[in-house]
């Protein structure tokens, strides 16, 4: 037995606004991006495993139009009926976001329904950190913990034979309560060995031409546009971020050839110009990504233009990093710096950005002509008002409007 898989990716945004929209006509604003965890996991199942046919219930691509619905039941259900000629043995969620659970947990008895002897597997930064909740409530037969590809592959062999579920990085309720340890999965090392996204998942158009991203550029030029990750891991410590009990603390690197077949087929196969770096370090090794950024111009993919609205590490740049990246097509830089407190940097969130660096940084950058964008958060816990002023003095002293 080959078994069907069908992936569910899941929006992004509170379900209470999803609710509002019905209430109060509000228009749904998410800034899809391409589901590249789901998108890996199905171009390494298809060179790797046995799988039979692979579908998607796109939700993401869908939310914006989800006025078009009377409530959010008819939405979630129409939504799957236009799958509900495929014959699923297995319904994997990308649950990655904590906001996304609610979501998750109203459309599961719709799904359920409708592939009833399914089994449900649950992967994603927020299923990782939840496991034991969801397995003990009943919320998912499987969990899958860490880098899904190597372990989900897994898995479906062992399920296509029938096999008990023994598997590092999958987990069900009888692990739980067998009290197994419930670490994650193995990931490559090289990253080079995974195949590239499977692109054919999912409805390109719709991702590489969806509104918004024309204006985010700059120029007001519309291209045609795809996220990509050249990296995966972060060796930072910030409180607030959880990307690492899934990816690492160590980054791995694809290697440039790597990368740029990939933007090369990108740009031949979709006509794509304006990549999207969705990395979380992408400058982690400043060495690596001014040698990457040499190969961006070698490839001499018209109209080149490079994004990366993860927002960019302070403590990673000077200015040869930030003048390669503008060499290479970056006219908007977002910069990562979330407090101008010195006390929350170091003692809250310990992310240590260097204040003083910050503005040399936007100094440089505002001499070269370049487009700048901070990123600040108010409100962290045990942050007091006074700190919150500092932020906000600290962001209008570097120019920026509050």
């Amino acid at each position: 037995m080959h078994p069907n898989i069908l992936f569910i990716n899941l929006p992004s945004i509170p379900y209470v606004s999803i609710i509002e929209s019905f209430n109060n006509n509000n228009e749904i604003m998410q800034d899809s991006v391409l589901p590249l965890g789901i998108l890996y996991c199905s171009s390494y199942l298809k060179k790797y495993g046995r799988p039979g046919k692979i579908g998607l219930i796109d939700y993401s691509r869908h939310i914006a139009n989800v006025g078009n619905f009377r409530d959010f039941n008819e939405f979630v259900v129409k939504i799957a009926e236009n799958h509900k000629g495929f014959d699923a043995d297995i319904i994997a969620f990308s649950l990655i976001y904590s906001i996304s659970h609610l979501f998750y947990l109203k459309c599961l008895d719709v799904i359920k329904s409708f592939w009833p002897d399914a089994a449900i597997v649950v992967g994603g930064t927020h299923a990782h950190n939840c496991a034991k909740h969801l397995l003990e409530r009943k919320e998912a037969d499987y969990v899958v913990k860490g880098e899904g590809e190597l372990s989900f592959c897994e898995f479906v062999e062992k399920f296509s034979r029938s096999e008990e579920i023994n598997v590092k990085g999958v987990y069900s309720l009888k692990d739980i309560q067998s009290g197994s340890h419930l670490g994650p999965g193995d990931y490559l090392m090289d990253l080079d060995e995974y195949p590239y996204p499977d692109w054919s998942l999912v409805d390109m158009d719709f991702y590489i031409n969806k509104r918004g991203h024309e204006r985010s550029i700059g120029d007001g030029i519309k291209r045609r546009h795809a996220e990509i990750l050249t990296t995966r891991g972060c060796y930072f410590r910030c409180t607030f971020c959880s990307s690492h009990t899934v990816h690492g603390r160590k980054v791995r690197y694809r290697s440039n050839e790597n990368v740029i077949a990939e933007m090369k087929e990108l740009y031949e196969t979709y006509g794509i110009t304006y990549f999207v770096v969705e990395d979380d370090l992408f400058t982690a090794n400043r060495v690596r990504v001014i040698s990457l950024l040499k190969a961006f111009k070698k490839a001499a993919i018209p109209g080149f233009k490079l994004g990366c609205p993860n927002g960019l590490s302070i403590n990673t740049l000077n200015e040869e990093v930030c003048g390669e990246l503008i060499d290479a097509g970056m006219n908007i830089f977002q910069l990562a710096v979330e407090s101008g407190s010195k006390h929350v940097q170091k003692n809250i969130i310990k992310k240590n950005v260097n204040l003083q660096k910050v503005g040399d940084i936007v100094k440089y950058l505002k001499k070269r002509n370049i487009t700048v964008r901070c990123y600040f958060i108010l409100g962290f816990p045990g942050e007091t008002k006074d700190m919150m002023l500092e932020t906000i003095n600290f962001a209008k002293n570097l120019g920026f409007d509050w």
